[in-house]
């Protein structure tokens, strides 16, 4: 079935005329338009598009167990992305699915996908699943049909297809349900990977489809790049990025963009990136909120004058973190990268070690930000007295004045009170 062609199939009368004709937001080279024609295909001619963005990153899980899959018109490779989009889904994308599946089976399917012509699913990855998850139910009968438009002139192979595939799925997926359909990590990534890895759209691109700022997709590619240097820090494949989301890495990294931005260039980039992977694994570890340590770490650490003492006293437990880390099978996942750590008693005492010295350093952190709060709002009040200009106090009518010499009064009380605490 390698060399399906859904038009031939058609006129043989195996694909169907569908009941639907829509707006393609997309053009052929020559400028003219899409057919929005839609067709009823059997689904047994199609196969998912490991290009989408969130399936790349859910396959890159599976492959670092399993193997390697090749994409197309197998059922092995089918299910698997199925699995992933249904069975083996969170608890909210099952109850979802499940949803789906019985509007579909009650309602039909109300919104065309798109496929190209040797069936590669575009768009509608979640309404073939359904389909198919129907198709595989003892209790249903009747053969199912995916309804898509078939777009007759695009290639994965070829460079300008790509970048028109491309900005029909980000139309169409973050146009309605990408803020809540994609997790963070999976919408770094796909940005990462397009702009960046792959070169199938500029930055500029990219946000025009996706309807995005240009912040939000450099953010999203900073992203991308701290979770690549995490993964090489992890020894696991660089691709790995299902590990991303596993340890749920957008929390964190998302509060190092902003200074990560800053150090780009540093000398110390890699020692310091290091330390704070190594608290990362820590906080993983021992289910610490990184809105505590970690938070104060990155905002009052990182850039200062404590940041060179904060490397040099992480650096021996990242170093016994590493080389546990550093094993012949790279880490597949976060079962493993935690059971490799537990496992090699030396990295244990790191990781209790990097508790203790990012607990010293967010301490210090604190302390120093809260010393500094009363200086910080004397010389607030002192820009505040100044601004009080003489001429109109003088043209206030008296009760005013009076309320004034009042305020100044419980200044002045306040001020003495505070001085002979000193004192």
């Amino acid at each position: 079935m390698e060399n399906i062609n859904l038009f031939d199939l058609y006129k043989k009368g195996f694909v169907k005329e569908g009941g639907h004709n829509v707006n393609v937001p997309i053009k052929k080279a020559s400028g003219e338009k899409y057919d929005g024609r839609t067709y009823a295909i059997p689904l047994k001619y199609l196969y998912y598009n490991e290009q989408n963005g969130r399936i790349g990153v859910s396959l890159s899980d599976y492959e670092s167990t399993s193997g390697k899959l090749i994409p197309g018109h197998n059922e092995e490779y089918n299910m698997v992305i199925q699995n992933m989009l249904a069975d083996d889904a969170d608890d909210t994308t099952r109850k979802e699915m499940e949803k789906l599946k019985r509007d579909i089976a009650m309602k039909g399917q109300d919104e065309p996908g798109y496929v190209l012509s040797d069936g590669r699913v575009i768009d509608g990855n979640r309404r073939f699943t359904a389909k198919r998850l129907l198709e595989q139910d003892p209790l249903i009968t009747e053969q199912q049909y995916f309804e898509a438009v078939i777009l007759d002139d695009l290639s994965v192979q070829n460079h300008d297809d790509q970048k028109k595939i491309k900005s029909l799925e980000l139309q169409i997926q973050f146009g309605k349900l990408g803020k809540v359909d994609y997790n963070p990590i999976d919408r770094a990534i796909d940005a990462y990977k397009t702009i960046v890895k792959n070169n199938i759209m500029s930055v500029a691109e990219y946000t025009k489809f996706a309807g995005l700022t240009l912040n939000e997709v450099n953010k999203r590619i900073l992203e991308a790049e701290l979770i690549i240097k995490f993964l090489e820090f992890a020894n696991t494949n660089p691709d790995n990025y299902a590990l991303a989301k596993q340890l749920d890495l957008d929390g964190p990294l998302q509060d190092m963009i902003p200074q990560y931005k800053k150090i780009k260039d540093s000398d110390n980039l890699e020692q310091l990136l290091n330390s704070l992977f190594a608290k990362i694994i820590q906080m993983r570890s021992s289910k610490e909120d990184f809105k505590a340590e970690f938070r104060q770490i990155v905002k009052n650490v990182v850039g200062t004058k404590n940041e060179e003492k904060f490397i040099e006293e992480m650096e021996d437990a990242t170093d016994s973190i590493v080389e546990a880390l550093d094993k012949e099978d790279v880490i597949k996942n976060n079962v493993d990268l935690f059971a490799t750590l537990q496992n090699n008693q030396e990295a244990v005492q790191a990781l209790a070690k990097v508790q203790t010295i990012s607990t010293n350093h967010s301490e210090k952190a604190k302390n120093y930000k809260e010393q500094n709060k009363p200086v910080k709002l004397a010389e607030k009040a002192i820009s505040s007295i100044e601004a009080i200009d003489k001429r109109i106090v003088k043209g206030l009518p008296k009760s005013e004045k009076a309320k004034l010499l009042s305020s100044f009064e419980k200044l002045k009380l306040k001020i003495d009170e505070l001085l002979s605490e000193e004192g």
